[in-house]
């Protein structure tokens, strides 16, 4: 497993001009888009991803999706129980990159699952306390 020691917070918001907003969504949706063919992470069936100028947004529909990218790129989980009995599942990692030219970007992967369905051991104990 990687190890994973960056924090992953979005940056400070910062105003920026529409041109601006959209290069630097191109530019994340680039470099997600790199690491998942690079890394051989899952981006298709039923995995969605949503590129924004200071992070990407990932949502799946099933825990195998974080459980891989937990595994190759590391990172944090945290879970939301929700008052309908489901468990929104949210691991915090990031982009690959060995380039100057293309920048580390947080990645959130989010699975929405029924509270109290089993999870993998790696999963339970990725879990931020």
């Amino acid at each position: 497993m990687t190890t994973f020691s960056q924090t992953l917070t979005p940056a400070p918001t910062v105003e920026l001009t529409f041109g601006q907003q959209h290069d630097a969504q191109e530019r994340n949706d680039s470099a997600y888009r790199s690491t998942v063919l690079y890394r051989e992470l899952p981006d298709s069936g039923h995995v969605a991803h949503q590129a924004l100028s200071d992070r990407v947004l990932v949502t799946a529909t099933d825990l195998d999706v974080i459980a891989e990218w937990l595994f190759v790129m590391g990172g944090k989980i945290t879970t939301v129980d929700l008052p309908s009995g489901q468990t929104v599942w949210t691991l915090a990692t990031r982009t690959w990159s060995d380039s100057p030219n293309f920048p580390v970007v947080p990645v959130f992967v989010t699975v929405v699952q029924a509270t109290g369905a089993p999870v993998m051991h790696e999963i339970a104990a990725a879990v931020a306390r």
